[in-house]
């Protein structure tokens, strides 16, 4: 995404998103027990699901979010599950769940209203690339992920769904041999 983009602000040029791999994994661990710690099972549970996405194994994926002022320190993070649906005839990518960053101060230059929807966007953005490339045609969002947001600080090309669900259609990016 460019800072050209209207969407994404020149102020958040310094904002960077991209797929979580294996290696991430501790530090992940480490920043979900930190934000939402849980009893050694249930955290456990955790990382085994953690680790199904970041294995990009046809489960899902797991994208990061941060900037460049605190390289590899992670703000965001928004796990996305393949799961099939009927509505569409074939899967899509299911943001369920999203974890916003937690009180940190804006970048400089944010206005602290525009901090969610941004990351959001962003993460979204990155979604549809990685979805175009693998061949899914569709992004679900749950719907209480966009609820308080309004119209205008919506990720871009949502529309609701009967399901309840807001859906992106995607056309995917074309093979090329050679």
């Amino acid at each position: 995404m460019s800072a050209s983009d209207p969407t994404f602000p020149l102020h958040t040029a310094q904002r960077w998103v991209r797929p979580g791999v294996d290696a991430d994994a501790p530090a992940i661990d480490a920043w979900l027990q930190a934000r939402a710690p849980l009893p050694v099972p249930e955290a456990r549970a955790r990382r085994l699901s953690l680790d199904a996405l970041l294995a990009q194994g046809g489960q899902g994926i797991c994208l990061l979010a941060g900037t460049n002022a605190v390289p590899d320190a992670l703000h965001c993070l928004m796990p996305v599950s393949l799961v099939h649906h009927l509505g569409t005839g074939g899967r899509v990518a299911m943001v369920a769940e999203w974890w916003p960053p937690a009180g940190e101060a804006p970048v400089e230059g944010d206005n602290a209203a525009d901090l969610l929807p941004g990351w959001l966007a962003a993460c979204c953005a990155e979604l549809a690339d990685w979805c175009r490339a693998h061949g899914i045609r569709h992004i679900a969002l749950a719907p209480g992920l966009v609820a308080g947001l309004v119209p205008g600080q919506r990720p871009e090309g949502f529309v609701s769904d009967a399901s309840g669900l807001w859906l992106r259609i995607l056309v995917p990016t074309p093979k090329r041999l050679g």
